[in-house]
Parts: C-alpha cells; sequence; structure tokens
C-alpha cells in the first residue's frame, strides 16, 4: 500500500522539495528590428504568463507548450498560426508539433484553414496513444487536407482561407510576387496545375478547395481581399503603448544573458536571413463562408468559436478553438535600461552551471530609442529597420510533477511551394525531448527546439544532435569524433561544427541560419541554454516562484559568429 516496491517511470514521482514548474519560449531567429523589438518581447512575455497559469494549476507540460504556442500563433509579428507568411498561392499553410516527456509526439504538416496548428498537433499526440481496432497503428503525424479533415473530426474549426491572413501577409505577398515576377518566375499561382484540370477532376470537394484558392489569390491581387474584415489597427502612440503595453516593467537581473563568442580563421561571417517581415496585431477576424458540402454534424466553416456541444475528444485542457491570451493582465514589457535586452553584453563569460544564475557580467551599451513609431506602409519598408525573422516558434516547459515537454510552430517561409513541410512538424528537426533512462536516478532529461533554414536544420537533424550533445556532454572532434566537454562548448560546437560546418549545409546554395533553445533538467536544477548565428533571438522564461517573466533579445553585433547564453533554476530546497 506504501508504494515501496513499486517502480514507476522517470518523471511520474513529486520530488522530495517543493515542486518548481517552469516556461521556456522563443519568438523565432533572424532578426528583429529595434523598432519593434518591445513588441516581440512582450508577446514572449505573455506567452510565459498563460502558460505559468496552467502550470500552478496542476496542469501537465503538454498543457503548457500548447497554452504559450497558442498566444504566440494569435499574434500577428510571429510567424504562426494568424498572421503568417503565405504560399506562392497566397495562403497560410502552418505546421506544429509538440513531444510530451516520454518521447510520444504529435505533429502535423502543410496544413491550411486551421487556426491553431499547435492544438491540432495536441490533438494527434493524444490520438495516438490511443489503440485502433484490427491492430492498426494510429498516426503520430498528418499533413494537408487530411490533417485538417483530423481536427475537424475532433471538434476544430475550419476556418476561411482569409481569417488566417492579416494585412501585413498579404502586403508582404504582393511585393514578394513582383519581385519573382521581376526575377522571371514562370508561372502564375491562379493558373490551372494542368491542362486537362478541368476535365481529371476526381471529387466534387477538391474542386471546390481549389475554387477557394483560386478565388483567394485573385481576390488578394484585386484589392477585394477579405472586405468583411477590418484592417490590421495602427500600433498605438507611443504615449499609449507606454502607458498600456509597458506600465508594468520587468527587469532581467542578469538572469538570461547572451555571451558573445569570437570570430576565429576558420568560422563564416554572420548569417542575416531575411524571409519574413512582420507586425503585430491587437485583433483577428473569421469570416463565415456557406458552400455546398456534403451533409455533416456541424459546419466545416465556422466564423465563430466552436459550436457548444461539439468539443474536442482528447485529454487536452485546452479546448480547441479556445483563444489563449493574456487580455486580462498586462504584458510585462522591457525596460531600455535593463541590461542585456536587445544589446549582446561583452564581457569574461562564466560557467552557466556552477550556481550562479548568469552566465557573464555584463557591459551596457548605448540604450535604443524609447519611443515606439507606428508601423509604415509596406513599400516604405526597403529602406528602414524591418523585421526578418526565420520561421519556428518554440516552448518548453516542465511541470510540478517533473516531466518535460516541448513544441515547436511555424507558417513556414514566404512564397514556399504548396504542401512544403517545415522543420517545426518534423520531430528531431525542430523539436526534441530525451527522455529521462529508466535507470537514472538523477532523472536527467533535455529538450530542444530550434529555428532557422528549415531545410539545413533538415538535413543536421538539429534539435535532436542539440539535446544529444547536451545530454551527454559531448562536441564533435577531429575526425567526427565525440570528445568530452560542458555544456557551454557543447552548444558552440553545435552551431559552429554540427551544424554550419555540415557537408549539406557547407555546400547548399542557401544561408546556414539557427536559433536552438535547449534545455537541461537536472536534480539541482533547470538549465536553459541558447545559441544562435542568426542577427537575434527572441527569448523569455518564467518559473512558478516569480512574478513575471525574464526576457531577452540576444544579438550577435559586430563581431563573433555564435552568440550564446543561458539560465539557471534553482530547485533544490
Amino acid at each position: 500500500m506504501d508504494g515501496a516496491g513499486e517502480k514507476r517511470p522517470p518523471g511520474l514521482n513529486r520530488q522530495s522539495h517543493a515542486p518548481v514548474a517552469a516556461i521556456f519560449v522563443h519568438a523565432g531567429a533572424g532578426y528583429h528590428s529595434t523598432t519593434n523589438e518591445k513588441i516581440h518581447l512582450a508577446a514572449c512575455a505573455d506567452a510565459c504568463i498563460v502558460a505559468m497559469r496552467f502550470l500552478r494549476g496542476g496542469g501537465t507540460a503538454v498543457d503548457a507548450v500548447e497554452a504559450a504556442i497558442k498566444v504566440l500563433e494569435d499574434k500577428e509579428i510571429t510567424n504562426a498560426g494568424y498572421g503568417s507568411n503565405l504560399t506562392i498561392e497566397g495562403i497560410v499553410e502552418c505546421d506544429a508539433t509538440v513531444v510530451d516527456h516520454l518521447g510520444r509526439s504529435g505533429a502535423c504538416g502543410a496544413v491550411a484553414k486551421i487556426k491553431n496548428p499547435i492544438h491540432l498537433a495536441r490533438i494527434v499526440l493524444e490520438e495516438s496513444n490511443r489503440p485502433l481496432s484490427l491492430r492498426r497503428v494510429p498516426p503520430n503525424l498528418l499533413i494537408a487536407d487530411g490533417a485538417a479533415e483530423f481536427g475537424f473530426e475532433h471538434g476544430m474549426d475550419i476556418v476561411h482561407h482569409d481569417a488566417l491572413v492579416s494585412t501585413n501577409a498579404r502586403e508582404r505577398f504582393i511585393r514578394w510576387l513582383e519581385d519573382l515576377k521581376k526575377a522571371g518566375f514562370p508561372r502564375t499561382p491562379n493558373s490551372p496545375g494542368s491542362p486537362g484540370e478541368e476535365v481529371v477532376d476526381h471529387e466534387y470537394e477538391e474542386r471546390v478547395r481549389d475554387k477557394q484558392r483560386r478565388d483567394h489569390f485573385n481576390a488578394l491581387m484585386s484589392a477585394t481581399w477579405n472586405e468583411g474584415q477590418p484592417g490590421t489597427p495602427q500600433a498605438a502612440s507611443p504615449s499609449t503603448f507606454a502607458d498600456d503595453r509597458m506600465q508594468d516593467v520587468f527587469q532581467p537581473e542578469h538572469d538570461i544573458l547572451p555571451t558573445r563568442i569570437p570570430a576565429s580563421s576558420h568560422q563564416k561571417t554572420p548569417i542575416t536571413p531575411d524571409n519574413k517581415i512582420q507586425y503585430e496585431s491587437n485583433t483577428q477576424s473569421r469570416i463565415p463562408i456557406s458552400p455546398s458540402m456534403h451533409s455533416a454534424k456541424r459546419p466545416r466553416y465556422s466564423g465563430s468559436r466552436s459550436s457548444e456541444g461539439h468539443g474536442p475528444r482528447t485529454r487536452s485542457v485546452l479546448k480547441p478553438n479556445t483563444n489563449v491570451d493574456a487580455a486580462d493582465e498586462p504584458s510585462k514589457a522591457v525596460s531600455d535600461t535593463s541590461p542585456g535586452l536587445g544589446r549582446p553584453p561583452t564581457g569574461k563569460q562564466r560557467k552557466g552551471t556552477d550556481g550562479s544564475d548568469d552566465t557573464q557580467e555584463p557591459t551596457t551599451l548605448p540604450e535604443p530609442e524609447d519611443e515606439t513609431p507606428k508601423p509604415f506602409p509596406a513599400f516604405m519598408l526597403s529602406d528602414i529597420d524591418e523585421d526578418r525573422i526565420t520561421d519556428t516558434v518554440g516552448a518548453i516547459a516542465i511541470d510540478i510533477f517533473g516531466n518535460i515537454a516541448a513544441g515547436s510552430s511555424s507558417g513556414g517561409i514566404g512564397m514556399k511551394h504548396r504542401g512544403r513541410v517545415g522543420p517545426a512538424a518534423l520531430v528531431g528537426v525542430g523539436t526534441a525531448v530525451i527522455p529521462a533512462d529508466f535507470e537514472d536516478s538523477e532523472n536527467v532529461t533535455v529538450a530542444a527546439v530550434t529555428s532557422g533554414t528549415g531545410e539545413h536544420m533538415a538535413t543536421t537533424m538539429a534539435s535532436q544532435k542539440c539535446a544529444e550533445r547536451l545530454y551527454f556532454c559531448t562536441k564533435r572532434g577531429r575526425g567526427g569524433t565525440n570528445t568530452e566537454t560542458n555544456e557551454e562548448d557543447a552548444m558552440e560546437s553545435f552551431v559552429l561544427n554540427d551544424f554550419m560546418e555540415h557537408p549539406g549545409v557547407k555546400n547548399s546554395h542557401s544561408a546556414g541560419a539557427i536559433g536552438v533553445m535547449a534545455v537541461k533538467k537536472m536534480p539541482e536544477g533547470y538549465f536553459l541554454h541558447f545559441a544562435h548565428n542568426t542577427d537575434s533571438f527572441a527569448l523569455a522564461s518564467m518559473h512558478s516562484g516569480e512574478r513575471e517573466p525574464k526576457c531577452v533579445m540576444s544579438r550577435i553585433g559586430d563581431t563573433g559568429v555564435v552568440v550564446q547564453g543561458g539560465r539557471k533554476i534553482k530547485v533544490d530546497g
């Protein structure tokens, strides 16, 4: 009865000390303009605050990951969910993955008309753990129309294409399309896929979908796009923004500090990916339509939240069409005077796992302007400070039971081919978890999420390789051998050697951009490690003993190839 003889899987028992939950999020690697820096960090802070509510209430790590990423998906400024980059056909297709503490995963790829792809990934995860009849194996990855159908069958709304397209995404699309035409792009997205398309159609529903895509594209180009949806509101004036969004300022207290790695003779120049321009929107709308579809128990397309009586058949704490936001709690913003935020400090590096909360002594650099101007029209953006953010957003959570989970979500690269599946949908590429070994008394576990050039991350199996390097504390040595090292060197070597020096990356015509966030859970604490070779990387973290998140906009500066940093959260009582 006392359970003394019962041997339980690692991570299922509460630890002897007071339980500590934690959430870590990032908003993508690339270049975050100083103009929009506060907005990016506020989005990360909102995600942490919402996720922490679930963790403090006894929610699982998977619940927290889903909640955090839902917040980021609902922000127009991120390239996930609403406001994502558009495909070459002018629609939003998203990828998402969630991985639990046992390494089980659920994912969706190239899925359109789904408002929150991370919730669909969560449903796939839950359903993959339920047996099917006749010994069929349930899927853990679904793509395209099959993924959307699966979500609909489990209580999710199917929305119109227009409901996911923001004003700024449309402006980017039109500008990029003009660039493609100038470069001699051979086909127009609204042309039929083949000469015999009108004759070879096999299903009525597929014809409806094709027509919707063409009509959607034509509406984008004819300036009649989504007339029923209000345009993206102008950003508040600097004074309003400061009063309403930035009134509660949190200080990082050197808890998350980037460490600049100096360049050496064999290292490459800094990478500056430029595949994204984004802004924040405080509202989003859905446009109800009434297509002639086969009869169903409920409308396939919805212009409102989920109808009553059609909840999801999943154990998710979050309902399938619930808007998760922090509207009732002001965003915790970052002060311009906070050290380490938006300005990579310089100084002597410390070890990140020696019990100290910071990784180095910061040096204060010139501070950016305090005001946040309104967004400029798209045609003016070529000559101003603009966001160029690569791909994926991600989150890692540890609940009060000591279980870890991770997830990623992305709208992919702009003007991508229809059906392109990115790293956010691929386990071991965009998201990875190394579960605790059954015989490991310390229950050490690692989770990693990545953002960057997706095809290169797939070539290098980026998140899995990073997690393994951190778990075993190894780096790539001469001749491809593994050499023992500490966590900081392992992270640096992962970016420089395992990723940038990989033959598939070195011999590619595309830039090898990457940002990685990883968490190593050990008995003495949770250790956040991050590294990136892009111009900037936006991160935030929070544990259950804190009132406000800690945020950082890590920047590479004028020197160095890789920036890395970290934070320790103590859990021993």
